[in-house]
């Protein structure tokens, strides 16, 4: 939630038996975090159907989330952690049960893959396909973490059209991408604490010509200078590591619109490959 449990009190229109309920839960949260809507109303005297209307009038869809919400504020959780480093971060669940935690995480990976689907979103995703599938070369760049993400999309990509070069963790970057031209694509795949070997990557492409669609988290990111097209996925999450779930989600719609750009080529192709491959079995 964007307002805190106060505010969205204060905004609410409570009962009698929802500002008890509150009151009750806002002196000791520590102890009703982890009551059920039976044990409060038990302990007020009051009806478990006041406890449950409170939760959603407090913008919940129902007690059970309310209480996961509760318990986080009280471990001294949030969504926004992107800008604590991994050993800032790690800390923060340590107080916070098992089925808990998996259950915010859940909330918050729903959350992240339904703000993909705005229209904007889809439009730009739209937009990147055909640069792709125009682009006489594409070449996806991404290091460390993120070089396993354009590894896989290398592979992907080179499914339904040729000419796919992963960039990153594998080989030298300057000798990789030294002949781009002004006909090739690059994605950039960066996200914060941002990598300098994609920054000076989409450098280069600026410097070429080359029109570069930026995987990030931020307008602000290095990548996203003089980009083509700035694609955000939110990475925020509630371990120590960032969640590339949303990323994930944007970069297969793209792969999905690339495969339908040019539907009978790329029939023929995956039929080729798969031909060799039944040979080979290197699938």
């Amino acid at each position: 939630m964007d307002k805190n449990l106060e505010a969205r009190a204060a905004a609410a229109k409570l009962t009698a038996s929802d500002k008890k309920a509150l009151d009750f839960i806002l002196r000791d949260r520590r102890k009703a975090c982890f009551m059920t809507s039976n044990e409060i109303a038990a302990q007020l005297g009051i009806s478990p159907s006041s406890v449950v209307r409170l939760s959603k009038k407090l913008g919940c869809g129902s007690f059970a989330a309310f209480r996961r919400e509760l318990q986080l504020e009280v471990a001294g959780l949030d969504q926004s952690t992107a800008e604590l480093v991994p050993h800032e971060r790690i800390s923060r669940c340590e107080n916070v049960p098992d089925n808990t935690l998996l259950a915010a995480y859940m909330e918050s990976t729903i959350a992240k893959l339904q703000s993909g689907a705005a229209p904007e979103n889809d439009k730009k995703i739209a937009e990147a396909a055909d640069l792709i599938t125009k682009a006489k070369r594409v070449f996806i760049v991404g290091f460390r973490s993120c070089w396993g993400y354009a590894a896989a999309m290398g592979v992907m990509f080179s499914c339904v059209r040729p000419g796919v070069y992963a960039v990153g963790n594998n080989g030298p970057l300057v000798d990789s991408l030294v002949d781009l031209t002004r006909d090739d694509v690059m994605i950039a795949i960066s996200f914060a604490r941002y990598s300098s070997d994609t920054a000076f990557a989409a450098q280069m492409a600026r410097s070429a010509g080359c029109k570069i669609i930026a995987m990030t988290d931020s307008y602000a990111a290095p990548i996203a200078r003089g980009a083509a097209k700035v694609i955000i996925s939110d990475i925020g999450n509630l371990g120590f590591f960032d969640s590339y779930v949303s990323f994930l989600a944007n970069m297969e719609k793209i792969l999905m619109l690339v495969s339908k750009r040019n539907k009978k080529t790329n029939e023929d192709r995956l039929k080729k490959m798969d031909m060799y491959l039944e040979k080979t079995g290197q699938y």
